[in-house]
């Protein structure tokens, strides 16, 4: 997925070039998100079992940035030049892995850390740990996925090659994965729009607080059903939510 490097190119020129992008790798792009949601589920498997979780207690979507996004973003960071989308977004291809409780978004990141086909690069941006102004909570990682790439050589005949594709994978609880989408459009298009108020900034942030204490909650109440669940199962009546 390369092209020679040109000299400086307008808007008009960065939109061709992306366009073309698209069109000739619109395809490869879809499959990739389908190798790296298959990867997310395997290990969203794997850790809800080890965990005893039911399997709907970790859940995982992926997506394609549209092409239309792409271009607005460029338009935000005042057209930077680029010849491979990844030097400008590193979500072209993203993930969205949504947990039941606060405490399972840092052990499903170590699951993901430790994946063979997931290469996790640099640090992530824990805005669990340290929330955003507005409230927003999240872990987002960029990892790179491997995949078969299939491609022509010089004489025209076709070759599978090793190639990798660098996504986002975003971590977080449903709670917060709602407060996201309730304050995109107050918060992030707003600010993209530079419309901003300190005292309105204060208000989310009380507002996710409140909710953040309700995912602190929901650990407490899972940890009581455990404790009832063992105790049934000391009686074979059933099995333990999470074993402890």
């Amino acid at each position: 997925m390369t092209e020679d490097k040109v000299p400086s190119l307008n808007p008009e020129e960065l939109t061709s070039r992306a366009t073309r992008f698209y069109s000739r790798y619109e395809r490869d792009l879809e499959q990739i998100k389908e190798i790296l949601n298959i990867r997310l589920n395997q290990l969203a498997l794997a850790y809800t079992i080890k965990n005893r979780l039911p399997p709907e207690a970790i859940q995982v979507t992926s997506r394609v940035k549209s092409i239309k996004s792409f271009l607005h973003k460029l338009e935000r960071k005042n057209w930077p030049q680029f010849y491979y989308p990844t030097e400008i977004v590193s979500d072209l291809i993203g993930a969205r892995v949504t947990c039941w409780f606060v405490d399972d978004c840092t052990g499903i990141h170590e699951f993901i850390k430790k994946s063979n086909h997931l290469s996790v690069q640099g640090q992530p941006k824990d805005y669990i740990a340290k929330p955003k102004i507005s409230g927003y909570r999240s872990i987002h990682l960029t990892a790179n996925v491997n995949y078969d790439a299939v491609r022509h050589d010089e004489f025209g005949n076709v070759k599978v090659i090793d190639d990798k594709m660098k996504c986002e994978i975003q971590i977080r609880t449903k709670i917060q994965d709602a407060w996201a989408d309730l304050t995109h459009e107050f918060h992030y298009k707003a600010g993209s729009a530079g419309i901003t108020n300190e005292t309105y900034e204060r208000m989310m942030s009380e507002i996710a607080e409140r909710l953040a204490s309700e995912d602190r909650s929901l650990i407490h109440l899972r940890d009581a059903y455990q404790q009832c669940a063992e105790e049934k199962l000391a009686n074979d009546e059933r099995e333990s939510f999470r074993e402890r």
